[in-house]
């Protein structure tokens, strides 16, 4: 057997004052080309797909039963589908499509004429790469199939399925492969410390130090591919570097881990976190705080002349939607920051790290609306407008990437990531005695148990009872934490004159102590600049 290899991704941010007026000219180009050649794909899936459907709904008509229950049977149209295939053929993917892209250059009266006429400089990688990502879009609709009922857009498509991309709206992206073939020295991609060379853009210059990229270099790895995208007005990298697995240091859990063992996340709005030692990491509100500009910039985009049917957006129009670009990506970068540094932390502190399994889509979806029983056709207020700002405020936080970044940076540095269960009451469970409550109010930031007379933070609280929950996973003791009672400790009867106090959870700042606990807090690291 071969060794095994994986793949790690180095992302860098191209000096776009740095490049050349023809390598500006050759991004462009080549985004453009993906773009057109991704359309031009879809175009081709989407009549193909047409023409499936249209068999399909032809058999149903002419069969003796009525059309409509057939077609509502899904057993029998399972198999129509597959007997329209069979005779039609299967969707065409991406080698099919690159043939007939080919016949399509050499074709005078196509629209791809130019690829054979004129001295583009674009690589051919760019239309396969289009390819490529058409076949995995499709692919990512058919596995989510088995999800809930999906709604129809208004291109009369399913909610999910591949879309056509426009100049200005879509992200302009392509790939470059084969960066390194076989008995290819991989030090050709590396041309200076912050500098990389590319195939038909040449040498181009990077914000970062390429060191993290040499490194895997040298432990043995070969550049296979270079992922652009234009975020804003800037334009990223993403190097694949493909590297044996026994060439990349082991993840090791450090003695430091094991000494904190387990910690409890809560995430939420107020926090972005709260850990189960205390901890708080602060919620940097990125989209709150670049609200006004952000309002602004889209007032004086809307009083420019945009495009219109047959006349062009004037400069004036482009100059303020990339004002509005810059202005988001700008926002992404900050809240993409925090999470970096807290999911950084996390993974390096401790152990196991025990966060909620949140359903996000649940979390943000739109309240029912309320009709009047008094007036028939008429509605009643459902608190959509204040929802609506929750729903802006969760998702400003980002909890998916949060996870996304904690799973695989835990691999990296030794740690564990423990989903609680998703309907836990982490919230309304006592910390000190376990008792539940049956209601608690969202505006009730103070945990108060009528069992044991605990006051509390909510959000310590449940921090504190993600981390029991995942210490019974993982077997373990709850040994992060000598701010809280062990299990066996939990019904421990209150010593003469001890009282319950408010337990906050903590910011930056000296040390204060919990009322259910005797050794002082940790002080949270500041996050946010």
């Amino acid at each position: 057997m071969g060794e095994q290899t994986t793949t790690r991704v180095v992302r860098l941010c191209l000096d776009t004052r740095a490049l050349s007026e023809e390598q500006a000219v050759l991004l462009a180009r080549h985004a453009g080309t993906a773009r057109a050649v991704w359309n031009w794909a879809l175009a081709a899936v989407n009549a193909h797909e047409d023409a499936v459907r249209a068999h399909v709904q032809n058999q149903a008509a002419g069969a003796a039963a009525s059309s409509t229950a057939l077609m509502d049977d899904s057993a029998w149209r399972r198999r129509a589908y597959a007997a329209a295939r069979a005779e039609l053929g299967r969707t065409p993917r991406a080698i099919a499509l690159g043939r007939a892209f080919t016949a399509e250059t050499r074709d005078p009266e196509s629209r791809f004429a130019w690829w054979q006429t004129e001295r583009h400089g674009v690589n051919r990688f760019a239309v396969s790469s289009a390819l490529r990502a058409l076949d995995a879009s499709v692919d990512r609709y058919h596995q989510r199939l088995t999800a809930p009922a999906r709604r129809t857009r208004r291109d009369g498509r399913p909610a999910g399925w591949p879309r056509f991309k426009r100049k200005g709206r879509d992200r302009d992206a392509f790939s470059l492969y084969n960066l390194v073939i076989a008995d290819q020295d991989p030090w050709r991609v590396i041309d200076g410390a912050h500098r990389i060379k590319v195939p038909s853009l040449g040498s181009l210059r990077v914000h970062e130090n390429t060191r993290q990229l040499r490194r895997l270099i040298h432990r043995g790895g070969r550049p296979t591919a270079a992922h652009f995208s234009r975020h804003g007005d800037r334009w990223y990298v993403s190097i694949n570097v493909a590297i044996a697995t026994t060439s990349l240091p082991a993840p090791v859990t450090t003695r430091a881990q094991r000494t904190a063992g387990v910690v409890g996340v809560d995430l939420g709005v107020k926090h972005l976190a709260v850990l189960s030692d205390g901890t708080v990491h602060d919620n940097p509100r990125a989209a709150a705080a670049a609200e006004r500009r952000l309002t602004r910039a889209q007032r004086a985009a809307a009083r420019r002349a945009g495009p219109r049917r047959g006349v062009g957006p004037s400069e004036g129009w482009k100059e303020a939607q990339r004002a509005v670009a810059r202005l988001r990506h700008r926002t992404a970068l900050r809240r993409q920051g925090v999470v970096h540094e807290l999911t950084k932390a996390l993974a390096t502190g401790w152990a196991v790290v025990a966060i909620e399994d949140l359903n996000v889509r649940g979390m943000t979806a739109a309240p029912l609306a309320v009709p009047d029983p008094d007036r028939p056709g008429s509605f009643l207020s459902n608190g959509s407008a204040a929802k609506s700002g929750l729903n802006r405020a969760i998702l400003d936080v980002g909890f998916g990437e949060l996870r996304r970044q904690l799973t695989y940076k835990a691999e990296r540095y030794g740690s564990v990531v423990v989903a609680v269960a998703r309907f836990a009451p982490t919230s309304k469970t006592c910390s000190g005695c376990g008792a539940v409550r049956a209601k608690l109010l969202l505006s009730e930031r103070t945990y108060r148990c009528d069992e044991c007379g605990l006051v509390i933070d909510r959000d310590l609280n449940a921090a504190r009872n993600i981390r029991d929950l995942a210490s019974a996973i993982v077997a373990t003791s709850p040994a992060d934490a000598g701010d809280a009672k062990r299990p066996d400790e939990r019904r421990r009867p209150r010593a003469t004159g001890e009282q319950a106090g408010p337990a906050r959870p903590r910011t930056a700042g000296p040390p204060e102590r919990v009322t259910d606990s005797p050794s002082p807090q940790r002080t949270a690291p500041s996050l946010v600049a």
